[in-house]
């Protein structure tokens, strides 16, 4: 008998980016049109499943180093010699060389002459700083983070040292460590603030947690055809740095990295200090209150390697890497039920990737030998149905998938009206809903397997705008609309540093905080005011050229239904119920300029508003709505 597949996905939702309560308006508003919504029919349809509401996070530029990771220092572990022109971010003085026999795996570390330092530019904010460093030689060694000092005695071996520093007014400052004495080595060293968790910003995760996402798919996306999980485990300090091999590959030739580097937003775009790993990640989705859902390498990665991480985060303390788990703090499971098997491996750029008829065995593998260690997961298999490999994936490999993993980044193109950019999205799921069906029909023993939309958003060429938020709400209309068949989808990607111009994220941050991008706030108010199922609901629209989407859901006690409206013209229009025993209990509105990002970094309410108890429920012109009505 095969498991509910959405038993243990209930997550508790913090709501906190539409946080402006407004009273009813006392003056008469002005509209364009109006319209009535009617409800004919209250019976519950199929039930949506919570999971649709999810966030995608991957080891790429701006996504988890400096945005989610606390880490101050860059190169933290010198995996470049320290001061190497183009690559280290280190500034040395006096003589300081490259050395052997670091604490860090296979990375080195600095070796510091009498006299000779290391330093870095940082930009700090006020409050305190937590930092440590190892050690080993003979003198002292001072650390300097602004204007505070402290000297440490070394003692010999390598051994861990630890500092703090309270700065008195943010900005940028300088942090150095200077040897006196004889000679000495210096390893990963690090800084973070006092009040970071396991790691990681609070302000991110308070953001990210307000955000609702159900379920987090993480660490890729194409890095994961690189990783392997085994170097983010144990003591931080001792992990090894790798390079970033979906994008950074090693030539062999350091002219070349220098190039790249010139390129990147930070240092981290490129080489993985895996500091951020399995336990870290998991330890962030307990304090935001999301599910977890761990992909696993079929790109580089073994079957074996697939396993033991299965065992790692599920396996008894008994079990050998269970046991592994509980030394590294762990002693309970993490009872991790969804799983990603690979990442777009249909795709020539993806590592390891091979032709269908050679994956599907690859597939079956690593799904045997996860389900040999707990048979009570729940497998993505990777899909593409816009091309004959989906097909290939449900004719072989369904008694060893529960979902196939469909990824789309819509065309983004600022020439088309707002409703064109809409279709752009809506358009080419819809085409994928419609051949997944004929594919159920053409393997009924695949009549089982659901679709996750586990990565989609709109190009990457710009941050994430109210246009993209318009777009982002049909899609999620049609993902209830489909609730048969759709079982979860992954937005891509949840925060991104707000200097990557590019990235069409849920959040933004930088040093001063996080806010939520129009897209944030649309999915945030998705997760948390629509309801359990999908329901049939009409809105009369006298001018088709206001091409409303809209879809409702209803409550398990029929007693409350939210419906979604989504404006993409110009019009004001005027809502109000049919039948006058059903009442607008709250009216949410996401509303902007439609060609840009809206949302202070600091200001994470703006373009939100929740108004109570309205008579009408006025749509503003290129915005999203969420109508909660109470059923009398």
């Amino acid at each position: 008998m095969r498991a509910a597949l959405f038993a243990a996905a209930a997550v508790p939702f913090c709501f906190a980016g539409c946080a402006e309560q407004l009273p009813p308006p006392v003056r008469e508003p002005e509209y364009d049109l109006e319209y009535t919504v009617s409800l004919p029919d209250l019976t519950p349809g199929f039930e949506v499943s919570p999971l649709i509401y999810g966030e995608f996070l991957e080891h790429i530029p701006g996504c988890i180093y400096g945005t989610i990771w606390a880490e101050l220092l860059e190169d933290r572990k010198f995996y470049y010699a320290p001061g190497e022109e183009g690559l280290s971010p280190w500034t040395v003085f006096g003589k300081v060389a490259a050395a052997e026999g670091g604490c860090s795996g296979s990375d080195l570390a600095a070796s510091l002459s009498d006299g000779a330092g290391i330093s870095q530019q940082v930009t700090l904010r006020e409050g305190r700083l937590n930092g440590s460093f190892y050690a080993g030689g003979e003198g002292t060694l001072t650390v300097k983070i602004a204007d505070r000092e402290q000297t440490f005695p070394l003692e010999g071996p390598f051994s861990k040292y630890t500092f703090s520093a309270e700065i008195a007014e943010g900005g940028e400052h300088t942090v150095s460590f200077t040897h006196t004495g004889g000679g000495m080595l210096l390893d990963s060293v690090s800084l973070m603030p006092s009040d970071n968790f396991c790691g990681m910003r609070r302000d991110t995760l308070d953001a990210m947690k307000a955000l609702g996402g159900t379920i987090y798919r993480w660490p890729g996306g194409n890095f994961v055809s690189g990783y392997c999980w085994k170097d983010g485990i144990g003591d931080r300090d001792l992990r090894p740095s790798r390079r970033n091999e979906a994008w950074f590959a090693d030539s062999g030739d350091l002219e070349e990295d220098r190039r790249r580097m010139a390129e990147a937003y930070s240092f981290y775009d490129l080489i993985e200090p895996n500091d951020m790993g399995t336990d870290e990640f998991l330890a962030m989705c307990g304090y935001i209150g999301a599910e977890p859902y761990m992909a696993v390498n079929t790109g580089s990665g073994s079957v074996e390697d697939a396993a033991d991480l299965v065992e790692y985060c599920n396996g008894d303390a008994e079990s050998e890497y269970g046991s592994l788990r509980a030394e590294n703090g762990h002693a309970l499971p993490y009872s991790i039920r969804y799983w990603c098997v690979g990442n777009e491996m249909q795709g020539d750029w993806q590592i390891g990737h091979v032709q269908i008829g050679e994956y599907v065995l690859r597939h079956n593998a690593f799904a045997e030998a996860m389900k040999a260690v707990d048979d009570d997961i729940f497998l993505t298999g990777c899909g593409d149905n816009a091309s004959l490999w989906s097909d290939g994936m449900l004719a072989s490999c369904a008694e060893h998938l529960d979902l196939i993993g469909e990824h789309l980044y819509a065309v983004n193109d600022p020439e088309k009206s707002n409703s064109s950019h809409m279709v752009s999205i809506t358009g080419n799921f819809d085409l994928r809903l419609k051949n997944h069906r004929k594919l159920l029909e053409k393997y009924p023993e695949a009549s089982h397997v659901r679709i996750a939309f586990d990565e989609y958003a709109f190009g990457w060429s710009a941050q994430a705008t109210m246009r993209d938020a318009l777009g982002i709400a049909a899609a999620l209309n049609l993902f209830i609309e489909n609730a048969d068949i759709v079982a979860m989808a992954n937005y891509s990607d949840a925060v991104f540093s707000a200097s990557r111009e590019d990235a069409p994220a849920a959040l933004y941050a930088d040093e001063g905080g996080c806010s939520f991008s129009p897209v944030g706030l649309v999915l945030q108010s998705y997760a948390q005011y629509m309801q359990k199922y999908a329901l049939t609901a009409f809105i009369r629209q006298t001018d088709r050229d206001t091409a409303l989407d809209y879809q409702a859901t209803i409550s398990e006690d029929g007693k409350t239904v939210s419906l979604a409206i989504v404006n993409p013209s110009e019009r004001t229009i005027a809502v109000r119920m049919q039948d006058e025993r059903n009442t607008i209990e709250t009216s949410v509105s996401i509303a902007g300029d439609a060609e840009e990002a809206i949302g202070d970094i600091g200001a994470d309410a703006a373009g939100c508003t929740v108004e109570n108890a309205p008579d009408t429920a006025l749509i503003r012109p290129q915005s999203v709505h969420i109508l909660v009505i109470r059923i009398g």
